[in-house]
């Protein structure tokens, strides 16, 4: 068995769209935190990425976690361990089908919009 922190040596947040106080007693539209998880950062190969540029929905990462089900693909993911934010473009992927891993895409997002 693989050691957890060999097979996700990373840290990610994923945050979530919601009403947040704006600082004068209303409420504005924000991002908040959801849940922290484990989790393997790669960016694609360059090969991959020449691909997915001539597409609407170019790719720059993809990101596999411990299986889970509440991620949703308008969440977006802070990649911790270098300071990024990263939409998802994707619906989260059962890798193999064994309820063990799962895997989104993603590209750079603004955490503000």
């Amino acid at each position: 068995m693989i050691e957890a922190y060999e097979q996700f040596p990373h840290t990610i947040t994923f945050v979530h769209q919601t009403n947040v106080l704006d600082g004068a007693g209303g409420w504005e539209t924000g991002w908040d935190t959801y849940d922290t998880s484990e989790a393997l950062v790669t960016p694609i190969s360059s090969r991959e990425f020449g691909q997915s540029s001539q597409t609407r929905n170019p790719i720059e990462y993809e990101v596999y976690y411990p299986y889970r089900t509440d991620i949703k693909p308008e969440m977006r993911v802070i990649y911790e361990d270098e300071g990024e934010t990263l939409a998802i473009k994707t619906r989260p992927m059962d890798q193999g089908g064994e309820h063990e891993v799962m895997m989104i895409e993603c590209t750079f997002g603004d955490a503000n919009g």
